[in-house]
């Protein structure tokens, strides 16, 4: 009795008891009882699952003391898509006496060469909150060597025997193209120097292994296809024979007529205006047949198949290169800058896909949408007013509500400003995806509440300030036209023209604001909205300002003709 009882006091007393180390149920690890510990599927724990690109093993060791133990392993087990587990034999890590070890197989998002750095110093933050006495001993990358030296053979139903002569054509076509599959796809170890018939022989010799142990392949109904590429070099092929030496050169010559051929013809028909150019086409028109045989070389195709991957790749090279001689931007000033533009464009887009991958934006995108939409009727129109009250009045003088201005010409106006914005905000975002993909540390709290809005604020006004650059020296524009009697062009719906204006009663007197009325010369008027026409006088008299030739009169009062010079009858 007193034994039971001295035994119950050493239980209850902590540290006294040493018991095994007990490591409990992780995220993402099911428990005891075959439930789910982890978070349900779409959750952040099977986001990360998901959009993991490296595996890291960490090694921790600490005392061989089960709570110190049990604490490292449920803080380094709370990351989710770690698993953390005793070390065993099959480890070979050495264990001294009164120590323990950890190993933590741990899934890393980002570049390889950072993810290691990242999860040890993610390992070393858990171990800290709360303080656990584990060190990390050693972090590696997990590496798993790819399967190589294998090619993919599908099985496609085969054209069911005495069928006509046009349904076996159209059914080699079908079988080639993939139409015919049955679905089972076979991964079968290449032999150098084997060909396609070899290999389909092989492959039907060896069917029960390959396919562990299915029934024999029937010819009769089924057969193989292999997947488009060129016939590769047979070992016994020797290299002291003319024809071997020069068959070592067809992927350069091949190389040559998919490219170099279709660049010389679309330079030539961009470069040239005779009508002779054309003759160019058959240089890349001949070489369909050589390049389509060559990409398609290793097992026996249709002709038509041949010519069309041919048509593919030598005529789609051809005609990428001929709408960017014509249409690109002229020098090579121009043209490098157009290429630095796109590629711009795919680094940001990839940017912003690490960056909106495993965030809160990403898993609440739908909720999200609705309300950054949802304005958009009402902010673009008031932006659109907005400029064009600094076209009109800011710089003509003429109050932006007496000129007619079609609704959607309102909205029209603003999404150039609101894109670039935005355009700018996702080079930001861009920019952080990036550097999360790296394992930089930029804490995503500091971005969303700090630094993001103040970027976002600063482009706002940068776009902004450009846009008002614009609009002044679209006005400008007009009035200048104005000033030589030319008719000024459009912006964004208010269209001015130049007219000559008339009394419609010589006889009574009319009330201009500032007077006299320009009855000699041409002034430029836009449509009017209400009883007031607002006409601008490019008088130099009126004033130093622009803004002060804005004349205002009643238009019932006047009537107005087209301007045919620099002066009116």
């Amino acid at each position: 009795m007193a034994g039971l009882l001295n035994a119950l006091v050493q239980v209850r007393r902590p540290g006294r008891a040493h018991f095994p180390a007990v490591v409990p149920p992780q995220r993402d690890e099911p428990s005891a009882a075959g439930a789910d510990a982890g978070q349900p599927d779409g959750g952040p724990a099977g986001e990360v699952l998901s959009a993991a690109t490296q595996r890291v093993w960490v090694i921790v060791e600490g005392p061989d003391d089960p709570d110190e133990t049990r604490r490292a392993v449920e803080a380094l087990g709370s990351q989710p898509g770690w698993k953390v587990r005793t070390a065993q034999s099959h480890d070979r890590l050495m264990v001294t006496d009164g120590r323990v070890v950890l190993v933590i197989d741990a899934l890393a998002y980002g570049q390889r060469r950072t993810a290691v750095g990242a999860v040890r110093e993610q390992a070393v933050r858990l171990l800290r909150k709360p303080p656990v006495n584990f060190r990390i001993r050693e972090a590696r990358l997990a590496r798993y060597e790819e399967e190589r030296g294998t090619t993919l053979v599908r099985v496609v139903r085969r054209t069911p025997p005495g069928a006509g002569r046009f349904r076996c054509w159209l059914g080699r076509h079908i079988e080639a193209l993939g139409g015919a599959d049955t679905g089972h796809v076979l991964t079968v170890p290449l032999v150098p120097g084997e060909d396609g018939e070899q290999l389909k022989a092989r492959v039907k010799e060896q069917w029960a292994s390959l396919t562990q142990g299915s029934a024999v392949f029937d010819d009769d109904i089924h057969d193989l296809r292999l997947s488009i590429g060129p016939r590769p070099r047979r070992e016994t092929e020797g290299s002291s024979s003319p024809s071997n030496v020069l068959r070592r050169f067809g992927p350069v010559t091949m190389a040559l007529l998919a490219v170099a051929f279709p660049l010389l013809c679309a330079w030539t028909i961009a470069s040239f205006s005779s009508p002779w150019r054309f003759l160019a086409l058959l240089a890349p028109l001949t070489s369909f047949g050589p390049v389509g045989h060559w990409i398609t070389s290793n097992e026996p195709r249709p002709r038509l198949m041949r010519l069309a991957c041919g048509a593919l790749v030598v005529g789609g090279s051809t005609w990428v290169v001929y709408q960017w001689l014509v249409h690109g931007p002229a020098g090579l000033g121009a043209q490098f800058w157009g290429f630095a533009q796109g590629l711009l464009m795919v680094v940001t887009a990839f940017g912003c896909w690490h960056a909106f991958s495993r965030s809160w934006l990403s898993r609440n995108l739908l909720l999200l949408l609705p309300v950054l939409i949802a304005p958009l009727p009402f902010v673009l129109p008031w932006i659109g007013s907005f400029l064009h009250t600094a076209y009109l009045e800011d710089v003509l003088g003429i109050p932006e509500p007496a000129v007619h201005i079609s609704f959607y010409w309102r909205s029209s106006v603003a999404l150039k400003p609101v894109a670039l914005t935005l355009v700018i905000t996702l080079i930001y975002v861009s920019l952080y995806g990036w550097a999360k993909y790296f394992n930089l540390h930029i804490s995503q709290g500091v971005m969303v509440n700090g630094v993001f809005p103040l970027l976002v604020l600063l482009a706002a006004l940068g776009v902004a300030e450009l846009t008002l650059k614009e609009v002044q020296a679209a006005a400008e524009r007009t009035y200048s036209a104005a000033v030589k009697g030319e008719q000024p062009p459009g912006y964004f719906g208010i269209n001015g023209r130049l007219v000559c204006v008339r009394p419609v009663d010589p006889a009574k007197p009319i009330s201009v604001q500032p007077g006299p009325l320009p009855t000699s010369r041409p002034v430029l008027v836009f449509p009017r909205e209400g009883t007031d026409l607002w006409v601008w006088d490019p008088s130099p008299a009126r004033g130093r300002f622009s803004s002060e030739h804005a004349v205002r009169m009643r238009a019932e009062d006047v009537s107005l003709y087209p301007a045919t010079g620099t002066s009116c009858p």
